[in-house]
């Protein structure tokens, strides 16, 4: 069963702190991406060009990766869903408490 209205209450909570929001079907290549996946909304973060204006293909941005994540997991978590961040992966997991 899937939770209507969570993905338009996550994509609400991001947006009132501050995140500019892509929805993952919009084309956009780059940014704060979500989408639903069942009962969880999946948040991923995809780095733009002009993080790395040499455009090497190696850049992993981790530190950024690292301090989205936190950022995210604490905005979530205070506005009362369960945020499962993966730190094996650029997405996480978000559901209701």
């Amino acid at each position: 069963m899937t939770d209507e209205t969570l993905f338009t209450d996550v994509c609400q909570t991001l947006a009132r702190a501050g995140f500019d929001i892509a929805s993952a079907q919009s084309g956009e290549g780059t940014g704060l991406r979500i989408r639903q996946e069942g009962d969880f909304v999946v948040v991923s973060w995809v780095p733009s060009s002009e993080l790395d204006p040499v455009n090497r293909q190696d850049a992993e941005y981790e530190g950024i990766r690292a301090a989205l994540r936190q950022a995210l997991t604490e905005i979530l978590t205070q506005a009362g869903y369960v945020a499962q961040p993966n730190e094996d992966s650029t997405e996480g997991w978000v559901s209701r408490a």
